[in-house]
């Protein structure tokens, strides 16, 4: 189960926050449309699930290596330089996700406290930044095993990254 939930906790929550989001625009486009009554809290709470799947998407890229980069610049490099640069992404990456954590962790903790809610559904909007938090511990999780990964040598690492 625990290795199940490593490879595919994303993968899992990712799919889930799509069925809800189409399920429930679906039932809204029905409800506009054919009986000419428009749910208040449908946009609202897809929204939420927006943000949340974008969150769960962070770690899910970094798990399998798929980002946004410019990697002309490292493979003009030799070898050496190149895994360098490599283990610096990590580090920095790490640093960057380790602030989000510690920062969303004291949003949402205000939050909380403050007791703020949602305009149409009432929900607790710590609920919605908690997404922020999540995200960014797993995405140090998905770091660190990557890290790992490279440190440790593996092959299908370093073809992933082009080494």
């Amino acid at each position: 189960m625990i290795k199940w939930l490593d490879e595919h906790i994303e993968e899992f929550i990712l799919v889930v926050l799509l069925i809800f989001m189409t399920v429930i625009l679906g039932i809204q486009i029905i409800s506009r449309y054919i009986f000419n009554n428009s749910l208040s809290w449908s946009e609202e709470l897809v929204r939420y699930l927006f943000v949340w799947s974008a969150f769960m998407g962070v770690p899910y890229c970094i798990k399998k290596g798929t980002s946004i980069k410019v990697d002309q610049f490292r493979n003009m490099m030799p070898i050496k330089i190149q895994k360098f640069l490599l283990y610096f992404d990590k580090i920095i990456m790490f640093a960057l996700f380790l602030i989000l954590a510690i920062f969303s962790f004291d949003v949402v903790r205000q939050t909380y406290l403050s007791g703020q809610t949602s305009a149409a559904m009432g929900v607790p909007m710590w609920t919605v930044q908690l997404s922020v938090l999540v995200g960014s511990i797993l995405s140090l999780i998905r770091i660190v095993q990557n890290f790992y990964e490279v440190l440790s040598g593996h092959k299908k690492v370093e073809q992933k990254h082009g080494l």
